[in-house]
């Protein structure tokens, strides 16, 4: 492979050199130039801040690497058209052997989640924006050099074990104990499961608790939410004894998200539209438009 070493090197005194300019020009060209890459005519952009998870015209992504550069680590080209040379190959078939070699979705599941979070700019982001961020740098570091999985899907695999087994937190944390006992010192694998929560926060969606009449006659919610007993059936809303724990709760997932995270997805999101077209089809109703918003239609 040839030297890269441009990419990073390539810029004195917040200036591009002539050499970073050209080459930068002759890497877009050729990554433009690969249809399977091009998407509406936008590609993964490599700059530090976008991390190939985000997908921009040629303009913006010129802009992004000037003003943030290259992502660091990146001189195989592995999302603009480039196989990953593993300098180990032995490493690749022990793994393949051991049957941890099925392909590794992280990257596209990923890219699908950043739709619904905007690359980072200078204005502080949300606190669901900060997970994924954080999830995502955790997808760019293997846990050691020995082994081809990174952090992030090693705790993925982990948690799914949990589930899948019903482990208990104790026992999930002596696993990753022995593991790290096993692994060289220095490898980056959560010890505990708490940290492994942390580290999977960004696939997670807010909701929000909402106190409940034990009998469900009512909600304590916005003009309620100060009451202490139902309105309906007198009931106290808090448990006898205790410093104000409700007796029930109703846990309420705000639609708007799920809708977000259901669209981040292109094959969904074209389910979801071919379903609205399909359904307005069959009541005598032409479509116009399809925005963000939904459907436009007239009869």
């Amino acid at each position: 492979m040839a030297d890269r070493g441009w990419m990073y090197s390539g810029w004195k005194r917040g200036r591009p050199s002539n050499e970073w300019v050209d080459k930068t020009k002759e890497f877009l060209d050729r990554a433009f130039s690969i249809p399977e890459l091009v998407e509406n005519g936008t590609i993964r952009c490599p700059c530090s801040l976008c991390r190939n998870y985000f997908k921009h015209k040629r303009t913006r992504i010129e802009l992004d690497l000037c003003h943030n550069r290259f992502r660091e680590n990146y001189q195989t080209w592995t999302a603009h058209g480039e196989r990953h040379e593993n300098q180990n190959h032995e490493i690749a078939s022990e793994v393949e052997h051991e049957g941890f070699g099925e392909i590794d979705q992280m990257e596209q599941m990923l890219t699908d989640l950043a739709n619904e979070h905007p690359p980072l700019v200078a204005e502080t982001p949300t606190g669901s924006a900060q997970a994924f961020y954080r999830m995502v740098a955790s997808a760019d570091e293997q846990v050691n050099e020995r082994t081809l999985h990174s952090s992030l899907s090693a705790v993925a695999r982990l948690m799914s074990i949990k589930s899948q087994y019903n482990l208990s937190v104790s026992c999930y944390d002596d696993i990753t104990g022995l593991m790290h006992e096993l692994l060289p010192p220095g490898s980056r694998l959560p010890n505990n499961f708490y940290r492994s929560k942390k580290m999977l926060e960004g696939l997670g969606m807010a909701y929000q608790k909402i106190h409940v009449c034990p009998n469900n006659c009512m909600l304590y919610y916005e003009d309620n939410s100060v009451k202490d007993k139902c309105d309906v059936c007198g009931t106290s809303r808090y448990k006898d004894g205790s410093n104000k724990v409700p007796q029930k709760v109703l846990c309420y997932l705000p639609i708007t998200d799920r809708l977000q995270r259901l669209n981040a997805h292109e094959g969904t999101s074209l389910l979801c539209i071919a379903y609205t077209v399909s359904r307005l089809s069959t009541n005598n109703i032409t479509c116009c438009s399809i925005s963000i918003h939904g459907p436009r239609c007239s009869t």
